[in-house]
């Protein structure tokens, strides 16, 4: 599972400064980028500053500039950046630079669709073979917003224009759930079908004919399944939906829980009943309550009445509370937390200090980071749970951010979804070693979220999350309660 994050963390990423294989200067230095003292880092950043004046490519450029933000030093990017541009301006970097500057930043479709052809006409696609992938992105990202206007015909047109199969999937399926959502099946069907046959391609291929772009195309299978069989169960097709999924399960097994929900419904249309209450059983006892309702009813159908319901709904939940606390025994640590000083979205500090005598939830986080904005409602409704505790503090802490204006984005994204979050900014470098506070606290991937009980010692530490709502408040009360307890020794 760590490789395919990293995989598609990497490919996400690619927009920064293209799709370059990792140069041999990477390779050499990598025990310094990697595990180097902030010294060694400062030194090799003084090395590459002497270089700079030798350049004879665009590479030379780009390949500095990534090692540049590897080592932590953003002061010399826009510098060197505005060098290599002024040199080349009607290269890569320049490319790069105005799909992140000026069409990223487009306001409406229009002016979306403007930028767009001007990137085509100053940088066709054609005189840059291999890094198709970056038009594909803006392509995406083009079509949704036509789709989002209700303009199916532009957003087709446009998604028709993308190149690589493997990352197409991730332009169509958007379109496609935003026309769904729109009502407009005519349209959203068939392009879900092209991310559904698409992703299977991958994921059927044999595992010695998997390289990194088959794996990541591979991780989108369950979604499109999910969205396309949603479309024939409506339209009441349940047995094409049930050769979908079946299929699906065959062929990858583990998205077995990710289609649990489409499954049972088909099964219901078919008349599968008792198998589709095995899944919704399954389905509850994980703490997807929202199914209660067709549980209630298939259980009352195949028993004949409602006798005992309530006692096997109690021994259901008893049995999700039992294994939550089973599964967060493995998360159980008990080391003093990192202190920390940081600005919240109205400048004002908050530290580690400030809050002993608190139980703190930290959940570090991007706005890039989609498992990240997944988890929120979830940890919305888990904050709510504890409003009137004094002593249950959460903390989101916004790290790793792209963007130069990532302050403004993330305010942006948090009174957009009106999230009640307590927002801190974690952009301030330690003074030996040069690291934020997510390195500090040992983070290798988000989301991270750590419990931390009123002494100022970590309790638990997790990283991943269930989209389920439920199923959160009910790990963060278990985890909160946990540590409210004296530490057994």
């Amino acid at each position: 599972m760590r490789k395919i994050l990293i995989v598609a963390f990497a490919l996400s990423a690619s927009l920064s400064y293209g799709q370059q294989k990792e140069s041999n200067k990477f390779e050499k230095y990598k025990p310094i980028l990697e595990n180097g003292s902030k010294a060694q880092k400062d030194s090799l950043a003084d090395k590459l500053r002497k270089e700079i004046k030798g350049f004879k490519s665009e590479s030379e450029y780009r390949e500095a500039l990534n090692l540049f933000r590897v080592l932590g030093h953003e002061e010399e990017i826009e510098p060197l950046e505005n060098l290599a541009l002024k040199k080349y301006p009607k290269g890569s970097l320049s490319r790069d630079f105005y799909l992140r500057e000026v069409y990223g930043k487009a306001e409406n479709t229009a002016d979306k669709e403007k930028a767009y052809k001007k990137l085509v006409k100053k940088w066709p696609v054609e005189k840059f073979p291999g890094e198709e992938l970056n038009y594909d992105y803006a392509l995406g990202s083009l079509a949704q917003s036509f789709a989002k206007e209700g303009n199916a015909e532009k957003a087709k047109y446009y998604l028709g224009q993308m190149k690589e199969r493997f990352w197409r999937g991730n332009g169509y399926l958007p379109v496609g759930k935003t026309l769904l959502a729109q009502g407009d099946t005519t349209n959203a069907a068939p392009i879900l079908k092209v991310v559904l046959d698409d992703s299977y391609h991958y994921i059927s291929l044999p595992e010695d004919q998997k390289d990194n772009k088959a794996r990541f195309a591979s991780m989108g299978y369950a979604n499109s399944v999910s969205a396309y069989v949603d479309i024939l169960v409506n339209r009441g097709q349940y047995a094409e939906a049930l050769e979908q999924i079946e299929n699906a399960l065959d062929v990858a097994p583990e998205q077995a829980d990710a289609l649990s929900t489409v499954y049972y419904k088909s099964l219901l249309g078919t008349g599968r009943k008792l198998e589709a209450y095995n899944i919704l059983t399954k389905l509850y006892a994980k703490g997807q309550f929202g199914v209660e309702d067709d549980l209630k009813e298939l259980y009352a159908d195949l028993n004949g009445s409602l006798n005992g319901y309530e006692r096997f709904n109690e021994s259901l939940k008893e049995d999700l509370v039992s294994s939550i606390r089973n599964h967060i025994k493995e998360m159980e640590t008990f080391k003093p937390a990192p202190a920390f000083e940081l600005l919240n979205m109205s400048g004002e500090k908050v530290s580690l200090a400030s809050l002993k005598g608190k139980v703190l939830v930290l959940d570090f986080w991007a706005t890039w980071c989609q498992p990240c904005i997944r988890s929120f409602p979830g940890m919305q409704a888990a904050q709510a749970m504890y409003k009137d505790d004094e002593e249950v503090q959460f903390l989101f802490i916004n790290t790793w951010e792209r963007d130069k204006d990532y302050k403004a984005n993330v305010k942006a994204f948090i009174e957009k979804n009106s999230y009640p979050f307590e927002v801190l900014y974690d952009d301030q470098k330690d003074a030996e070693t040069g690291e934020v506070l997510a390195a500090k606290y040992g983070v290798r991937g988000i989301p991270a979220k750590f419990i931390i009980d009123k002494e100022g010692n970590i309790r638990y530490f997790l990283t991943g999350s269930s989209p389920n709502v439920d199923y959160i408040k009910m790990e963060m009360k278990e985890l909160i309660e946990a540590a409210k307890k004296p530490h057994k020794k």
